[in-house]
């Protein structure tokens, strides 16, 4: 007699199988906000989910900014009156690539360039005045410093009570330098941090220098094009067990930089994650600087987007990769685990919405920022008890127990069964009921449904 297959359906309480579902219809119009203005640069949201972004306007070019202002959004996506002018604070200096922060205390840090070869750097009360104890009237200018040709070596970064600044520091009849510096919680520069105040790195003026900060403070600067990785304490100093006096060679199988990138992320782990523009895929360094032969994410392989794709950002939340792409048509928004493997339930997320330039991922919505719009996607929040596996999971139930054929009963056609491993890998595809699955070893699976009609479920399921 045949054995039937005992599968125990367990939906583990607090296990999150979020998919995006839709955009929020009660966010802005339909879930999209559109930004005022002609250039649009960065976003920032505090505790609360209101966010802040930055964007000004242009009247020629080459780029020359007649206005730059910072706007408030409540988390339905209207403009907050509370703040600034009906929702809006116009910055003192006309400037442009700006980026925001916001500090612990609710005050903004804006960053950007003006129209001659130097730098703004504003501090904003949480109410969109202006904070009159930093700098001179809540600003301060930087001179001779300029963008890259790429417009990615420069921005903040929030470190305590004081501000790193990344920029290239142009200087008359020598080449520039890319360089880090430090103010003090009042706006003054701080001569404490790396040479009389300034830290210069390897970075090249046509090169892009990505400079980020690691869970210890150290300061990473990071350049694929120049081919090296630099890491700094948090007072600007060599780290010097780090490859030879702080610096370790980012090279190719040939000996050469790896050319643009896009994107630079360092994880909860202290390793860093690179998006090389020419092979569209994701790469992931340790901390030592070697090559995470583990990792493996390219995303042409993965969504399908077939070619023209590349990855703009990259984030982390409970261990999971979030990237964010553009593409000819259509943009990426995936998932993906720490060995480079899309998540199977999330998928990859295609969406002809705006590219994704920045992202803030919520355990009920994700938020991106792209060229010119603000999207606020719902998730489903998938954390179940055992006892709500019923309720949740009317249309499909599976027959208990036994060990060699998967049996079930559907109110809806199924169209496929999807069984993974617990890492995300794909374990087995069924369709009908009865098929066996006395192939698969004991253990922890995720099988995933999908209906006739399109709908989805998952479960989580165990095999003895």
């Amino acid at each position: 007699m045949t054995k039937n297959l005992f599968i125990v359906l367990l939906l583990v309480a607090q296990t999150a199988f979020a998919q995006i579902i839709s955009k929020d219809p009660n966010f802005a119009t339909n879930g999209k906000y559109p930004m005022p203005g002609n250039l649009t640069w960065s976003m920032v949201q505090n505790p609360n989910g209101e966010t802040y972004f930055t964007h000004n306007t242009n009247a020629s070019t080459p780029i020359n900014v007649t206005a730059t202002y910072v706007s408030k959004l409540t988390t339905n996506g209207i403009l907050d009156t509370t703040f600034g002018v009906n929702g809006t604070a116009q910055l003192p200096n006309n400037s442009y690539l700006n980026e925001v922060k916001i500090q612990p205390d609710g005050k903004l840090i804006v960053f950007g360039f003006i129209n001659t070869e130097s730098t703004a750097i504003s501090r904003i009360l949480p109410n969109g005045q202006p904070d009159l104890t930093f700098g001179t009237n809540g600003t301060v200018i930087v001179p001779s410093l300029v963008p890259d040709q790429n417009y990615a070596s420069s921005g903040i970064i929030l470190q305590n009570d004081k501000i790193l600044v990344h920029a290239i520091k142009y200087i008359q009849n020598v080449q520039h330098q890319h360089v880090v510096f430090r103010l003090n919680t009042n706006g003054s520069l701080d001569t404490t941090f790396g040479n009389s105040g300034y830290t210069a790195t390897k970075g090249t003026p046509a090169g892009r220098t990505f400079v980020r900060m690691d869970n210890q403070s150290n300061i990473i600067c990071f350049s694929s094009d120049s081919g090296f990785i630099q890491k700094f304490n948090s007072n600007g100093q060599p780290v010097t067990n780090f490859g030879t006096n702080g610096t370790v060679p980012l090279l190719d199988n040939n000996g050469f930089g790896y050319g643009s990138t896009n994107a630079v992320f360092v994880d909860s782990s202290n390793k860093i994650l690179f998006a090389p523009a020419s092979e569209d895929k994701l790469q992931r360094l340790n901390q030592d600087g070697t090559f995470d032969t583990t990792f493996n994410y390219n995303v042409d392989t993965n969504s399908g987007l077939n070619g023209g794709a590349w990855i703009q950002s990259i984030t982390e939340k409970e261990g999971s990769y979030y990237v964010g792409g553009a593409g000819n048509s259509i943009n990426l928004i995936s998932k993906i685990s720490q060995s480079g493997l899309v998540d199977p339930l999330f998928n990859d997320y295609l969406q002809t919405d705006s590219d994704v330039e920045e992202m803030f991922i919520h355990n009920s919505n994700i938020m991106i920022r792209g060229n010119g719009f603000i999207v606020k996607y719902l998730l489903t929040n998938g954390s179940l008890s055992t006892a709500d596996v019923a309720k949740a999971n009317p249309t499909i139930s599976f027959e208990n127990p036994v060990k060699q054929d998967l049996i079930y009963q559907s109110k809806e056609k199924v169209s496929k069964i999807e069984i993974y491993y617990s890492d995300g890998k794909i374990a087995k595809n069924i369709k009908e009921s009865g098929c066996s699955v006395s192939d698969l070893p004991k253990g922890s699976y995720i099988a995933k449904v999908t209906f006739e009609n399109g709908s989805v479920t998952t479960k989580k399921m165990i095999k003895n």
